[in-house]
């Protein structure tokens, strides 16, 4: 009787986790914005563009992205970066597996949940979705004389190529935020638009390694 009374609670249990799970992602609201001229996406409406103080800050390693969104709370983000980098459009697949190793070098620990090559609204992209740590360096210390505690994070990166300019889309947040966001970082990606793109100023074509993408500190 004890047994079967406890089954009732830990279903009830499981079902409330579930019904408060979906109340979270629908609490979400989205709506399309155009980021760029040419470049439009489902967008979370409490999100703004970073400010450059804090985007130098949190990442302070890497050029600036051409745009750089982030929740309220500076925590959760959404950026789009066209490169300089020459790429042709036919080797858009290859983009994959070369992302994939610099990103597996970039960081201390990865867990790739997801690696595809997608047709999005008759284009083709590269998805890479996955966990990632990034630890300090062992000599790295706060200002307190404490080492910094690893930086946990969760990632959607999206790549395609447009006159053969790569162009990176990337959505991260805290992993203690991944199970909320998760759905809602795969419908934004797969609501990206593209049209009429206004390109950087071109330069001399230079086949190249793709650039390391931004990483939040």
């Amino acid at each position: 009787m004890v047994l079967r009374q406890l089954r009732v609670v830990v279903a009830i249990f499981a079902l409330s986790c579930l019904a408060f799970g979906g109340q979270a992602q629908s609490s979400i609201k989205l709506k399309r914005r155009q980021l760029t001229p040419g470049i439009s996406m489902l967008v979370p409406v409490d999100f703004q563009p970073m400010s450059d103080d804090f985007l130098a800050q949190k990442y302070a390693y890497f050029r600036k992205p051409t745009v750089m969104l982030s929740d309220p709370y500076g925590n959760i983000d959404l950026g789009v970066n066209i490169t300089e980098k020459y790429w042709p459009q036919e080797d858009i697949p290859l983009l994959k597996d070369i992302y994939k190793a610099t990103l597996a070098a970039l960081y201390t620990q990865i867990h790739f949940h997801k690696e595809a090559v997608e047709q999005i609204k008759r284009r083709t992209y590269v998805i890479l979705e996955f966990d990632a740590i990034l630890a300090d360096e062992e000599d790295e210390k706060s200002a307190i004389g404490v080492s910094k505690p690893p930086v946990k994070r969760y990632y959607y990166m999206m790549y395609t190529v447009v006159d053969n300019r790569i162009v990176v889309f990337n959505f991260n947040a805290p992993i203690h935020e991944k199970v909320r966001w998760q759905p809602i970082a795969d419908k934004i990606m797969h609501s990206v638009k593209l049209k009429n793109i206004q390109l950087p100023v071109e330069k001399a074509p230079e086949p190249d390694v793709p650039p390391t993408p931004p990483v939040s500190r």
